[in-house]
């Protein structure tokens, strides 16, 4: 009789464990997300744009700098954004549309090149192929839309001397196809700003590659980060982007962000 009592006792004190730790599970998950969704409230904008000085930085040393605009109207799950090449000559007047497909999969993408005088619709198996030869891919030019993953906070950290909520993303299979098994984001506690993002294919034991976000100012009431790094750490390449010229909620003319406008070489 004791015997059984303490195993029921033993069998109860187990199944309690495990539904504190379940829902221990959801209380992180749940948070994260309360994150996100505060985040995407504190930032989000109607429109942006910027003129971008691109710099590739290969494993050698060699150095190979761009130049572009960009244009963006909506926000994450929302977005279109177009990008036009401004110099060197070899890429000037390359184009590059996203338009995200509300509660649809990935977004639809679209390179134009002059030299083909048409656009060239970017394919699911071409999201890891590299952007214009810089160190970001097609999946990595996408706005972060958390609703398409599962998210869970892993505590803290500091990066730059800055404490950050450490949230895992893993991408929902049904959501739409990525190239990355999951992403750790660094929110900054503060203002709950992005300051870096490991990417990690699938396969990968340690981050592939690292966005870095710094130079944080205020532009119109906004926060921005005046400079992006991506550093593919198993290359040992990194593209930097500086913006310049940022402008917040800008009314876009309605034609910007088409197929029309993307073959109309040199126009924005």
């Amino acid at each position: 009789m004791y015997l059984t009592g303490k195993i029921t006792k033993t069998l109860f004190l187990l199944a309690l464990a495990a539904l504190l730790a379940t829902f221990s599970g959801l209380a992180f998950a749940a948070d994260a997300r309360a994150l996100l969704k505060e985040s995407e409230s504190r930032h989000r904008t109607k429109t942006q744009q910027y003129a971008g000085e691109l710099t590739v930085v290969n494993k050698e040393g060699k150095i190979r700098k761009k130049g572009w605009k960009s244009f963006r109207e909506g926000y994450a799950g929302d977005a279109k954004n177009l990008i036009r090449f401004t110099d060197p000559p070899e890429v000037k007047g390359v184009g590059f549309l996203s338009v995200a497909r509300p509660g649809a999969q990935n977004p639809d993408q679209w390179l134009y090149l002059p030299s083909m005088k048409r656009e060239r619709r970017i394919a699911t198996q071409d999201r890891d192929s590299s952007f214009v030869g810089t160190d970001f891919s097609y999946e990595d030019m996408e706005e972060f839309d958390h609703e398409k993953y599962k998210v869970e906070l892993h505590g803290e950290q500091l990066v730059d001397s800055f404490p950050c909520y450490v949230i895992e993303a893993k991408p929902l299979e049904k959501k739409g196809k990525s190239t990355y098994e999951k992403k750790i984001l660094f929110l900054r506690k503060d203002n709950l700003y992005l300051l870096r993002e490991d990417l990690y294919r699938k396969g990968e034991k340690e981050p592939g590659k690292r966005m870095i976000l710094s130079d944080l100012q205020q532009v119109g009431g906004h926060w921005v980060a005046r400079k992006m790094e991506m550093k593919d750490l198993k290359k040992g390449s990194t593209t930097t982007v500086l913006l310049k010229e940022i402008l917040f909620d800008k009314p876009q003319p309605v034609s910007r962000f088409t197929l029309q406008n993307l073959n109309r070489e040199g126009g924005e």
